[in-house]
């Protein structure tokens, strides 16, 4: 038997879905995305949650951990402003 929603069409996957997070010590997590670092956060001595990007750029401070996860798994929308990624070349 087929379900009866099976001719909807597929679903988008949430956004921030697919982040694994570590806590590597009390009050620091660490999350990436398939393999690639998405960033990290610091919890403050008041209690607060520190987000830091992949480039260790403030994405805010947060009172709830989730919040600071949340404001980091969930990718910026890309615009005129982004500044491409420094690449390092020695020349010899």
């Amino acid at each position: 038997m087929i379900p009866a929603d099976s001719t909807s069409a597929p679903r988008r996957p949430r956004p921030g879905t697919g982040v694994v997070w570590a806590r590597v010590e009390d009050g620091f997590h660490v999350g990436s995305r398939d393999g690639d670092f998405v960033g990290y956060i610091d919890r403050l001595p008041d209690g607060r949650y520190e987000a830091y990007d992949s480039r260790s750029q403030s994405a805010g401070t947060f009172v709830e951990l989730t919040a600071a996860m949340r404001a980091l798994a969930t990718p910026p929308a890309r615009g005129a402003a982004d500044e491409p990624p420094i690449e390092l070349r020695e020349v010899r």
